[in-house]
């Protein structure tokens, strides 16, 4: 056998290129407005769902004095170095009365919606609501709830400063408490009573009066959220239930998974997002359970260009070359979900993959050759596609696990540019570490011969896994 061209074969799997999907190509950055009135929290919301500065210079979201600046809801706001998958329109604060800014609104919604491109439309609207002050829903909401044509653009209308009126109702009850038990300490259960007095009032009050004003044909979900300046565990859950909820609004899967990508809060969901590419791997099983003549088919139509030696025959280079595709692909999308700050394109150098595909399956750099080979050279063909498919599970659990560790890394230093040496620190550390080990014994425990075809219970293996 020509061990030169074996040896190109095995090392083209590290120079293989990235091909976004066609949603990637059509339209790469997700696009959301964010209304409400003058001090609703549009900003403090931003900065913490999408990761971004909540003052960024000109093109920031930030606090506008009534009355200005009515035409600054066309001005595309983006974030270059802080997160490069969000295009934001801010609709600048407006007050019961201003109708100018409304109207001007009410154009720039028109204009998205005749946009023939995917790119250019508006994604998704945000319309945030302070629950602070006398009159929560006013005439400027009345306008666009009931009035407005927003087409199919999903809608979110947002309470904010939920934890302002639990705070208030706290020290309502904290004062009762001293003046009828003076000699007595505060309850443990104060701030869980003001919580069911704070849920109670947004129930019955001001959700029921929003959506006595929604137009029945609007697609509109409702949800409130905390804003205290130093996010705690129930201020980001309810942030998290915020940006889930987002997504359930969106109906096209392309949208999803930018919108997966553009937030930058909720690691769960781009985990749970990437755990559905398991369709990836199912079609490679597919592919190598059919019969050889089809196989070489439908492989054939896809990776023509998969010639080592013609003193080798074929068919025994189909696994190798289905699960490099695979893990090209699913590398590719984990990337472009994580959505980390990496101007200098650190994680699609050669080095960066081989380093996580080496620490997914914790091969050396001699091993990796060896592990390759075999999978090309493998002559049993589709008897080891249960093998195959536990590698690429290991595959996706891996790729995923890395690039959470490098997401939250990032998220806590502050927007940290990657590094290789970041990357080679973060693989090293998860190649030797139990959580792989875990996941790796999981996988190879639950994926046989009699269960590797089917989807359903491949997917529940790795969900499982990853929550191990």
């Amino acid at each position: 056998m020509d061990q030169k061209r074996l040896a190109d074969a095995v090392e083209s799997f590290g120079n293989q290129t990235f091909y976004p999907s066609d949603i990637l190509v059509e339209c790469p950055k997700f696009r959301i407005l964010v209304a409400g009135q003058t001090g609703s929290g549009k900003s403090t919301l931003c900065s913490k769902v999408f990761n971004v500065s909540a003052e960024h210079g000109e093109f920031g979201i930030s606090h506008h004095s009534r009355g200005t600046l009515i035409h600054q809801v066309w001005n595309e706001i983006t974030f270059p170095g802080q997160n490069e998958e969000i295009i934001l329109h801010d609709s600048g604060g407006f007050e019961a009365g201003d109708t100018a800014g409304l109207d001007e609104i009410r154009k720039f919604i028109k204009s998205r919606l005749k946009s023939t491109t995917l790119a250019e439309q508006l994604h998704c609207i945000w319309y945030c609501i302070p629950l602070t002050g006398h009159r929560h829903i006013q005439s400027a909401e009345k306008i666009f709830f009931n009035d407005f044509d927003l087409g199919d653009i999903p809608v979110v209308a947002v309470f904010t400063h939920f934890d302002e009126v639990e705070n208030k109702y706290e020290f309502e009850l904290m004062k009762k408490h001293q003046r009828e038990h003076p000699t007595t300490l505060i309850p443990k259960d104060l701030r869980d009573r003001a919580n069911a007095f704070a849920v109670r009032d947004y129930d019955e009050i001001h959700r029921r009066n929003l959506e006595a004003i929604i137009r029945p044909q609007m697609k509109v979900a409702i949800h409130r959220v905390s804003m205290p300046q130093e996010i705690n565990a129930a201020g980001t859950q309810g942030v998290n239930k915020l940006i889930s909820q987002t997504m359930d609004m969106l109906t096209k899967e392309g949208l999803r998974r930018l919108w997966v990508s553009a937030q930058q809060q909720s690691a769960e969901l781009k985990r749970n997002g990437i755990v559905s590419f398991i369709e990836i791997c199912s079609h490679c099983v597919s592919v190598l359970s059919r019969s050889p003549s089809e196989s070489i088919q439908i492989s054939m139509r896809r990776f023509e260009r998969v010639t080592i030696s013609s003193s080798i025959p074929l068919v025994p280079f189909l696994s190798g070359s289905i699960f490099s595709s695979a893990f090209r692909d699913i590398y590719s999308d984990v990337t472009r979900l994580y959505g980390l700050i990496d101007p200098s394109r650190i994680l699609q150098s050669k080095t960066s993959r081989k380093r996580i595909f080496e620490a997914c399956l914790k091969l050396s750099a001699t091993e990796r050759l060896l592990y390759q080979t075999g999978l090309k050279l493998n002559i049993t063909g589709p008897l080891a596609a249960a093998s195959v498919t536990a590698s690429l599970l290991k595959m996706i659990a891996g790729t995923i696990l890395i690039h959470e560790e490098l997401f939250w890394k990032q998220r806590d230093e502050n927007g940290l540019l990657l590094t290789s040496e970041a990357v080679q620190e973060t693989c090293a550390r998860f190649s030797e570490s139990k959580r792989r080990a875990k996941v790796a014994a999981h996988i190879d425990g639950t994926v046989m011969i009699q269960n590797y075809t089917k989807k359903e219970y491949c997917q529940d293996v790795l969900t499982t896994a990853l929550k191990g």
